[in-house]
């Protein structure tokens, strides 16, 4: 009913910044921290979009990401472009690397600066193809810098596992307090790690942060890993059970759901103190979550917390790219679910305004560590990407990200906003055939 498609996704996550938290921010584990992603510091939340598949020059999806400003009129489109060996960023233009696939903010080190991680899942250990690394480059009062930076790969620095080719290891990134400290942490999806015999069942690695970055890697994996699974294509942190600390939620997308094969799962565990725990499974169909489990859905392919209502209760928004929306297959869904005392449940669906075959909506979604008031009317937007859509007539999976602007009301509404497009509006970049912009948010 569907075609396969290699899970490319990422939570996004936010930046930390020092000013007063707005009223009614969702959980304690935020109390006097900021919601806003805010690159220029101009007070407007702003968003970075992943198009790990793009070609830099003569390598061939080597990645890049793009940024777009807030402002009272909403985001708007800028010429900035990043890439490998460009502006700071370090690494080099390779083949496949697809830098950009994940991208998240903290201050992993304590220095109240934000620092910088861009999952490369791609990137080659060694002789090891496609084992995948964290580029860590930390801020300075300059901006990032690759003064000190980190190189985090399975095996290396303290991070858990060992290195092996086609892992995938930082396709996924979230960043969230853990640990209980001001220090924030870091969870990188391995969504294709082996589990003992059990082939891409997926893990994820938690990095915590310390005034000396990012160490001591603790491999997580789910309740009842099976084959092909890829538990870890999508991670995200909030407090969705409205008790203290972050909780993780991590994304299954491969999951098979009584026998559907590739309907998709996602497990939320407990935060601390007790570390995670208390593995609880979601899946279309239970609890109140709109659809039902179908082939290739792939629900829990990207996965973020959010609040549009304002009401000071994270909810958790899950992609289902692969829905069918009517007769059009895999034009892609969201999930939105209702946090509670008892964690994310029930919800609606957000669709796209013009559904096609083969876009892929909610491959990707805006929001994490801290969410995106883009318009600072005081309800948190939601961002959706859409990787597989067609752009013009001819660049088939140029990709385009959807903007969804909250009013508050009951449940949480989203309005139907602007999309954008590369090369379009003033955004920097060319929409070309399998670019796959959208495919990463922050």
């Amino acid at each position: 009913m569907r075609r396969m498609a290699a899970v490319a996704v990422v939570t996004l996550v936010a930046l930390l910044v020092t000013v007063p938290a707005a009223s009614g921010a969702p959980g304690p584990a935020r109390a006097g921290k900021a919601e806003r992603v805010d690159f220029n510091d101009d007070g407007f939340a702003d968003l970075a979009v992943g198009a790990p598949e793009e070609d830099v020059g003569a390598a061939g999806a080597a990645g890049a990401v793009n940024v777009l400003f807030g402002s009272a009129d909403g985001l708007q489109a800028s010429a900035d472009v990043f890439f490998q060996g460009s502006g700071g960023v370090g690494g080099a233009l390779e083949d496949g690397d697809r830098f950009g696939s994940a991208v998240a903010e903290g201050d992993f080190n304590g220095d109240g600066i934000f620092d910088l991680a861009v999952g490369a899942p791609g990137e080659g250990i060694g002789a090891l193809g496609d084992a995948g690394a964290v580029t860590v480059l930390f801020g300075s009062d300059l901006g990032l810098t690759t003064t000190g930076s980190q190189t985090l790969f399975q095996g290396g620095s303290g991070v858990a596992g060992t290195a092996e080719g086609g892992d995938g290891f930082g396709l996924s990134l979230a960043t969230g307090l853990l640990a209980g400290d001001d220090f924030a942490d870091l969870v990188v999806g391995v969504p294709f790690e082996d589990v003992g015999s059990t082939v891409r069942a997926g893990a994820v690695n938690v990095l915590a942060g310390s005034s000396g970055g990012l160490v001591n890697g603790s491999l997580v994996t789910q309740g009842n890993p099976e084959q092909t699974d890829v538990f870890g294509s999508a991670v995200a942190t909030g407090d969705f059970d409205d008790t203290a600390g972050d909780d993780v939620a991590v994304g299954a997308p491969g999951e098979r759901v009584n026998g559907v094969f590739s309907a998709g799962a996602v497990s939320v565990f407990n935060g601390p103190p007790s570390g995670l725990a208390n593995e609880r499974l979601l899946f279309q169909g239970t609890a109140g979550i709109p659809g039902s489990p179908e082939n290739l859905d792939q629900f829990g392919s990207a996965v973020a917390p959010t609040d549009s209502n304002g009401i000071g209760q994270w909810d958790l928004a899950v992609g289902v790219p692969g829905e069918d929306v009517g007769p059009d297959q895999d034009a892609g869904a969201v999930n939105l679910l209702a946090g509670s005392t008892a964690g994310p449940s029930g919800g609606s669906l957000v669709l796209q305004g013009n559904p096609e075959d083969g876009d892929r909506f909610g491959a990707a979604i805006a929001g994490g560590f801290f969410l995106h008031d883009f318009d600072l009317n005081g309800f948190f937007d939601l961002a959706v990407g859409a990787p597989g859509e067609t752009v013009g007539s001819r660049a088939a999976a140029a990709g385009a990200v959807s903007v969804f602007p909250a009013f508050g009301g009951g449940g949480g509404v989203v309005t139907p906003g602007p999309a954008f497009t590369q090369g379009s509006g003033g955004l920097g970049g060319t929409a070309e055939t399998g670019d796959s912009f959208g495919a990463a948010l922050e």
